[in-house]
């Protein structure tokens, strides 16, 4: 895990994102004192559609935010809706030291799977 953006980071997102919410279905949690919020904005038509999750994480220590990023993820569909025509995820820290966004997210892998899975996210 190099970035935000490296496919490290972003895999172990999606990790923390399906163990801390199961199904997908909250808009809003919490996992270890940081703020959780998903928006969906989505756009249907006969020719193409396109949908963007946003992800909003917010953590706070002694009262203030001490950083903020997003991750979106993105999906496009042309007329057959099985089947998207792309499909990508990108992070931006909005506030605060990316330094301290990367070893949070490393602490949150060391309690999902103490074994080895650190080493098995690719970069």
């Amino acid at each position: 895990m190099r970035s935000l953006n490296s496919r490290g980071f972003l895999w172990a997102w999606q990790t923390l994102y399906g163990a801390s919410n199961p199904g997908h279905l909250k808009d809003h949690w919490e996992v270890d004192g940081t703020d959780w919020t998903k928006e969906r904005h989505a756009y249907w038509s006969e020719h193409y559609s396109v949908q963007h999750e946003v992800h909003r994480l917010r953590h706070h220590r002694a009262g203030k935010i001490e950083w903020e990023f997003l991750v979106v993820v993105e999906r496009w569909w042309g007329r057959d809706r099985a089947k998207a025509i792309r499909d990508i995820c990108w992070c931006r820290a909005m506030s605060g030291r990316p330094d301290r966004i990367l070893a949070w997210m490393r602490k949150q892998e060391a309690r999902q799977c103490p074994s080895d899975f650190v080493d098995a996210a690719p970069d």
